[in-house]
């Protein structure tokens, strides 16, 4: 009996990047599965899962991260943001937006925090360093 994902799951890719044995599958922003016949059972996603939406092979559920006082946050430096879009582009929340400087500019990304959930899927997609978790 292997673990598995719930309807909890907010599709950020966390559990599929970190799988040893890539038994994770998925789609950005979708529910994502894993296949019982690769799981090892190693537990690698119920500890990394930032929304508690795996399942073990006891039917209990891996604990929410960030049970802090304060959440975490994805933060954007605008001025280190070189407005390549994968935060904007990668983001299971739509947390991200794109803003404008001037018409010729480039612009930079900004995130709504009371939308984002600190999964840390921008941070991970950045090329320039400008995103942290606050």
């Amino acid at each position: 009996m292997a673990y598995k994902i719930s309807t909890d799951c907010i599709g950020c890719g966390t559990c599929a990047r970190k799988c040893p044995e890539d038994a994770i599958s998925g789609e950005k922003k979708v529910a994502y599965q894993i296949e019982q016949d690769l799981c090892i059972e190693c537990g690698t996603c119920f500890n990394v899962c930032p929304r508690g939406a795996v399942i073990d092979p006891w039917g209990k559920k891996s604990p929410k991260k960030g049970k802090r006082k304060r959440k975490l946050k994805a933060c954007i430096d605008a001025e280190v943001c070189a407005c390549c879009k994968n935060c904007y582009m990668n983001c299971p929340q739509e947390a991200v937006s794109i803003i404008k400087k001037g018409f010729f500019s480039v612009g930079y990304c900004k995130v709504d925090p009371e939308i984002c959930v600190g999964c840390g899927t921008c941070l991970s997609n950045c090329i320039t360093g400008a995103i942290a978790l606050v």
